[in-house]
């Protein structure tokens, strides 16, 4: 009986196997590794023409930068046989260079992109109409580069500034370097560069046209006689009017322009070229300093109290 009772339990056990089950996963087994298979072969199939797109759009970016390379030559070529005249026309031709080529690469690379998308099937019109449209939803988030743009156009037309000026904007003086489409580039007097963009520039004090002027500032002891000063100091310019090269004419010594806490202040001004009233200036202080020590007047200046310990 117990025999019995343990074949029954073990016949209960066992799972009865479920008709077609095996029949079922073999089947979807084989249509996984056809459609692998047909996927496969259908990737060897494309491999060819796939490589081809890839050559071809290879082509089309080394001739799009040999293009952009030969243009860029041809505009600095243009501006350069227009800037022989003079160094006003040179600046002027620089600028129109640095400009220009901004603006050709822009064009180039864009070019180049819609090609080589053309090339792997996408539809650049549809692309374009598209970015039309999205273009107006991120307008306002391009206003900024819409402003830098425009004011890069207006500076060039106008002629505010050239490659080469000297000019302060925004609190940096220096050179101009490159005036782009977008930025404007200065290199200051400690060799830094300075990249401004063209939407933020509001005033250029431009030093580069036509001619400068070095100003120079004397403080005066009160108790001095000041026609005797005057004259002393216009003695002295006439001296460095015949030695100090870029000085062509006398300057100009101007009486008591200002009264200061501890002196009187005169001025000295002489126009000088574009680029020499810093050294101009050193030099005028030199003299003035040199001339006041050789008659014994002791300029007004700052002294250190004494302290009681």
């Amino acid at each position: 009986m117990l025999d019995t009772f343990i074949l029954t339990a073990s016949r209960k056990a066992t799972p009865t196997p479920i008709p077609g089950v095996g029949a079922q996963v073999a089947s979807d087994l084989k249509d996984t590794v056809s459609s692998a298979a047909e996927s496969a072969g259908n990737l060897l199939d494309r491999f060819p023409q796939v490589i081809s797109r890839l050559l071809i759009a290879g082509a089309v970016l080394i001739v799009g930068l040999i293009v952009l390379k030969i243009g860029k030559l041809i505009i600095a070529g243009f501006a350069r046989r227009n800037g022989k005249k003079n160094p006003v026309a040179a600046r002027r031709s620089e600028t129109f260079r640095s400009i220009i080529s901004s603006v050709f690469s822009y064009i180039m690379f864009f070019i180049i992109a819609a090609l080589i998308l053309h090339f792997f099937g996408v539809d650049v019109t549809s692309l374009l109409a598209a970015a039309g449209v999205v273009g107006i939803a991120i307008a306002f988030g391009a206003q900024t580069l819409v402003k830098d743009i425009l004011s890069g156009l207006f500076i060039w037309s106008e002629r505010s500034m050239t490659v080469g000026d000297l000019v302060s904007i925004n609190g940096v003086d220096g050179t101009v370097e490159s005036i782009t489409i977008r930025t404007t580039s200065i290199r200051n007097y400690n060799g830094n560069v300075c990249i401004i963009p063209n939407g933020d520039i509001r005033t250029i004090s431009n030093m580069s046209r036509n001619f400068k002027r070095a100003i120079v500032n004397v403080p005066c002891p009160y108790e001095a006689n000041q026609e005797y000063l005057v004259a002393m100091v216009r003695e002295e310019m006439e001296k460095a009017a015949r030695e100090v090269d870029g000085i062509n004419t006398v300057p100009d010594v101007m009486s008591i322009v200002a009264f200061d806490k501890n002196s009187v202040r005169l001025q000295v001004a002489v126009v000088c070229p574009v680029g020499e009233h810093w050294r101009i200036e050193r030099e005028i202080r030199t003299r003035i300093k040199a001339r006041f020590d050789q008659e014994g007047i002791i300029m007004p200046h700052y002294s250190v109290p004494e302290s009681d310990d």
